[in-house]
């Protein structure tokens, strides 16, 4: 009697076990897989018909827009490389994730990352390739194995981005590694290093097309590697690729093919420029288009073999940017500063099965912080206590229109704050202890009425990493650092005018606050900051800045 109640349990067991596992498969079927396509320093307006500039052609973005939703206000938590993916990563706001600027120090692996939450609490395969800049100060290795355990993932080819690359004498990474299996290390070092490269004007500006054959430049190389993760990924699990472009961060050096491309076509000018020619302009900004045409042709191709390979429609597909590029707006170039061509960048969602509404355009002010918290809901989780990321879910999917009541961005020396009120008002206050480095030039300050001020910002201590790139070369960050740290201080008590000098006076010793209403003044020419009928609205956004960033009770 006892062997067959044992026999009959054995039988049970065995009978609902394949219940068990079927249910836990078919959970993971329902989850669906993601694919973050982010490239670097890709600017908010340069998105092709989004904002129609009709001589910029990405129909592969293009098209994500039409079948999805698009973000036309999105701004980055950070805008610089390591810290705007390090909050991606963490969920968490500039002063809270751990990496104040692209070499102080590695993203810190004791603080869970969402790739972590999506790999070990919803059971997804995580997988990157490129330059992800978690360990930006240390790299990522030879191989790309630094930290990549810890950080969360499960598959990756990662890699350094343009100018790390070569700020070594020889391969540290696996582009260069890869450069120099194809003889074409030197070759590529001797393109942008010294007096005598190819790429002059902090990178800019190249005299001719880059001599690297086009299987060998590094943004064709990166998606290839893509290619490879999503071929070799398992089969039985829901999966999540974040592709990390190089491009189109400068140098804006592009091989021949894609210089023919772009040739002969004209894009708009800087706005508040007096340094360079128009024709000037218009060579680097066709180089700046040729980049973003070719990751568009590379966005096409990925959601091509998702299409072929029967994933697309389980596929949530978004694309975004670490942060913008200032294209000479106000003679600034790069990012690092609170202005919409440094802080805004394009954002676009696409998964009609999957609820995201088909042609929705928003326009309210989001975070691209927030993308971790969007994933992990749709896949099943959450973040992590003392993340701060909140979903975008049910913008995306139309049913709600704002997920935060305002926006907040730093760096360094300064803090922003965005807040939408209607259509045609969306008013970004901006703090920077001591002069606004890279403001408008005819912009106003504010006046000396403010009162209560507490400035301790984090200062930048990566000069010396900067030492090793060539000249000609000095990422934008290292220079505009030398100018910040002349503008910090430990603590200052009130507020006085500080004089019209712009953004090539000497910083002033006291911090300054700006107010610009950016959905009728995008490029912030106008400081409504001094302005009696603007008291209020500074008033009322002061409270809203992080805080020991920039305390300020009223004006």
């Amino acid at each position: 009697m006892g062997k067959v109640s044992d026999l009959a349990v054995v039988v049970c067991v065995l009978l609902v076990f394949p219940v068990f596992a079927q249910s836990r498969e078919q959970a993971q079927q329902q989850q669906p897989n993601i694919l973050l396509i982010f490239p670097d320093q890709w600017r908010y307006d340069w998105a092709g018909s989004v904002w129609g500039m009709e001589s910029l052609h990405t129909p592969n973005f293009d098209a994500v827009v039409k079948n999805g939703t698009v973000f036309t206000r999105a701004y980055v938590a950070s805008p610089l490389c390591a810290p705007s993916r390090s909050c991606l990563a963490a969920g968490r706001e500039y002063d809270e994730a751990g990496v104040p600027s692209n070499f102080d120090n590695d993203y810190p692996v004791n603080q869970t990352t969402f790739y972590k939450l999506l790999r070990d609490q919803a059971g997804y395969h995580v997988m990157t390739c490129g330059k992800d800049d978690l360990t930006k100060k240390s790299q990522p290795g030879i191989n790309g194995t630094y930290h990549a355990d810890e950080l969360g993932f499960s598959d990756y080819l990662r890699s350094s981005g343009k100018i790390d690359v070569i700020s070594s004498k020889e391969p540290h990474e696996p582009f260069g590694a890869f450069l120099a299996s194809e003889n074409l290390w030197d070759v590529h070092k001797k393109e942008w290093h010294g007096a005598d490269g190819d790429c002059q004007w902090k990178g800019y500006v190249c005299n001719k097309s880059s001599p690297l054959p086009d299987h060998a430049y590094e943004d064709n190389w990166i998606v290839r590697n893509a290619l490879t993760l999503l071929q070799r990924k398992p089969t039985n699990k829901p999966w999540y690729l974040q592709v990390n472009i190089a491009g189109p961060h400068p140098p804006f050096s592009i091989t021949a093919n894609m210089s023919e491309t772009v040739r002969g076509r004209t894009f708009p000018l800087a706005v508040d420029h007096t340094v360079l020619k128009p024709e000037q302009q218009q060579i680097l900004r066709q180089d700046y288009a040729a980049e973003i045409e070719n990751i568009d042709r590379w966005i096409g191709i990925m959601i091509d073999t998702l299409q072929d390979a029967g994933d697309l429609d389980n596929t949530l597909v978004c694309i975004a940017s670490d942060h913008g590029e200032m294209l000479g707006d106000h003679d600034d170039w790069g990012k690092s500063q609170p202005w919409q061509g440094s802080s805004s960048v394009p954002f676009t969602c696409m998964g009609q099965k999957l609820g995201v509404k088909v042609g929705q355009r928003i326009t309210r002010p989001v975070s691209t912080m927030d993308m971790a918290a969007t994933f992990l809901d749709y896949a099943g989780s959450k973040p992590n206590e003392g993340m701060t990321t909140t979903t975008l879910r049910p913008m995306l999917e139309g049913q709600a229109d704002h997920n935060r009541d305002y926006i907040s961005s730093g760096l360094g020396a300064w803090r922003a704050v965005v807040q939408y009120h209607n259509e045609t008002t969306m008013y970004k206050l901006i703090c920077c202890n001591g002069t606004c480095l890279g403001q408008p030039k005819n912009a106003t300050h504010t006046p000396s009425a403010l009162n209560e001020v507490r400035s301790v910002f984090t200062p930048s201590s990566h000069l010396g990493d900067c030492a090793s790139y060539p000249p000609n070369m000095l990422p934008h960050d290292c220079a505009m650092s030398q100018k910040q740290e002349m503008a910090e201080e430990e603590e200052e008590e009130g507020f006085s005018v500080a004089t019209e000098t712009g953004s090539k006076g000497k910083p002033s010793k006291s911090p300054t606050i700006l107010l610009y209403n950016v959905a009728q003044d995008p490029f912030e020419m106008k400081n409504l900051a001094a302005s009696a009928a603007h008291k209020d609205i500074v008033n009322s956004m002061l409270p809203l800045m992080p805080k020991y960033r920039c305390r300020v009770k009223s004006i």
